[in-house]
């Protein structure tokens, strides 16, 4: 896989996201500003000045031209994609790890670094409901809307599983040593995969979720599971500066995105990676400062 590296932030990058409907993405860390990219060109176009702190987090809801960014002082802000502005922020009081924005549902789901879950409306921008999912970070949220399930990962080493349409609990089972930092339902949702700080990545069966794969997939910590939109493929970040693409079928390696195997890849930690909506390309962004776009064909092994 190719990759063309875009040096355009100042200080480690923490979050990447892809807009859904046109060939934009963008990306934030810790310098206090959020980059808008040309997927094609790889020229950065805007920069979003609005931010007074790291951002963990961004999604986006293309219905309202929301930019929604989950920040380490504990706001979420929220920014109009025509103009570029902020046009508010909700206080949340601890720091946002992860967010994600549920279509169907018209809902904002956000995570924080005490264990709590939020909902917000988009249109209020205001938070809704709220409850606690353990008391410890919460790294990772996933949810799979056919399934009706949301789950959630935490450094306790727990991953809770509610259902999405009220979030009311439905079970819970103890998933990595060290902590949980990444999640992701396969696209036919027949598996949840978790990624460790123990740099497994661990594969439950949603019927009754025992545990079906379990292997040792990085040196370090797996920051970020990424699953394909349309191929039976997904990728995982992880601090050990390298970048896997597994299979979906048996969860075998596909390809090891890395200095060392590819002559290509990240000098320090992987934090985040995403897939253009097409899937054509996966975007991934870490501690190196780097933002690389990795043009990917299955028929390039």
């Amino acid at each position: 896989m190719k990759a063309k590296t875009l040096p355009g932030h100042g200080n480690p990058i923490y979050a990447v996201v892809a807009h859904p409907k046109l060939d934009l993405f963008y990306t934030a860390g810790n310098d206090k500003g959020i980059v808008e990219w040309d997927l094609i060109s790889g020229l950065h176009t805007r920069v979003f000045n609005d931010v007074k702190t790291t951002v963990y987090s961004l999604t986006i809801n293309h219905e309202l031209n929301l930019l929604i960014a989950g920040c380490k002082d504990g706001s979420i802000c929220f920014f109009d994609l025509e103009s570029g502005k902020l046009t508010s922020f909700t206080k949340a009081g601890e720091a946002i790890f992860d967010l994600k924005y549920i279509a169907n549902k018209k809902e904002i789901i956000a995570s924080t670094d005490k264990g709590e879950v939020l909902i917000l409306s988009p249109l209020t921008r205001e938070i809704i409901h709220k409850f606690q999912s353990g008391n410890d970070k919460i790294r990772s949220l996933a949810y799979h809307e056919k399934l009706n399930l949301m789950v959630t990962v935490s450094n306790d080493e727990w991953i809770r599983i509610y259902a999405l349409d009220d979030y009311t609990f439905v079970t819970q089972f103890r998933g990595h040593e060290k902590g949980v930092g990444s999640v992701a339902f396969t696209a036919d949702g027949k598996f949840l995969i978790t990624g460790g700080r123990d740099a497994h990545l661990k594969v439950w069966d949603i019927n009754d979720w025992e545990c079906k794969y379990s292997f040792a997939a990085h040196l370090f910590a797996i920051y970020q599971i990424a699953v394909h939109p349309n191929l039976p493929y997904f990728a995982t970040a992880s601090r050990d500066k390298s970048i896997k693409i597994w299979r979906t079928e048996d969860f075998s390696l596909y390809k090891n995105l890395s200095i060392d195997k590819a002559k290509e890849g990240h000098l320090l930690s992987v934090n985040d990676l995403c897939w253009s909506s097409d899937g054509n390309k996966l975007l991934s962004v870490g501690d190196d400062k780097m933002v690389k776009i990795w043009d990917f064909d299955e028929l390039d092994n």
